[in-house]
């Protein structure tokens, strides 16, 4: 009983300092932010913080982590024949996962985002979901890759700033559907519906 107490004890503190460093990103970059501005903000004391991250950088890894382990078990759930045959399932998850995290997922976007992050989830985009579909897509027509593959990716990670901008207007299965028409045909007339 007594761990248990302590366990909510310490993700009520951790998840205080995680939204308090969400915040403050919101508004400047992590190198600007300081553990003495997180622990006023979050009512706790400079060592409490420390008890629990070494610096400011190590609580935006650690959630950073999170968020990351979260979305690959998302991408494992799904395998590369359902990914050719129909990526909008797996699309649909991803944008429900990343709406139910907006304020965090925009400043990873943003301006403010860790680099090294957005590195981490293009590698593993691309390795669950570009990959396999130029494999097929290359089977079916030619297909140069190096700039198919960087064209969707970043294309993807744009719709969805601009739909996170724009207060996740659509569905996530809605806009799942139009990433995967744009991803099978461009810009083409053929995508208009």
């Amino acid at each position: 009983m007594a761990g248990d107490v302590m366990d909510r004890r310490v993700r009520k503190t951790r998840g205080t300092l995680r939204a308090c460093l969400t915040k403050l990103l919101k508004e400047k970059k992590i190198k600007e932010i300081s553990v003495k501005e997180i622990s006023e903000m979050a009512d706790i004391n400079r060592g409490t913080f420390y008890l629990h991250y070494r610096d400011v950088f190590d609580l935006l890894e650690s959630i950073e982590n999170d968020l990351f382990r979260q979305f690959t078990e998302i991408l494992d759930r799904h395998g590369s024949d359902e990914v050719i045959e129909s990526p909008e399932k797996l699309l649909a998850d991803i944008l429900t996962f990343i709406r139910e995290n907006a304020d965090l997922t925009m400043i990873l976007l943003g301006p403010n985002g860790d680099i090294r992050f957005l590195t981490r989830i293009r590698g593993v985009f691309r390795e669950k979901i570009t990959d396999p579909l130029a494999r097929e897509l290359r089977r079916n027509k030619k297909l140069d890759t190096r700039y198919w593959e960087p064209f969707v990716t970043e294309g993807a990670l744009g719709i969805v700033k601009v739909w996170l901008e724009n207060g996740a207007d659509l569905t996530p299965a809605e806009l799942a559907s139009l990433i995967a028409d744009y991803v099978r045909h461009g810009a083409s007339p053929a995508s208009a519906k």
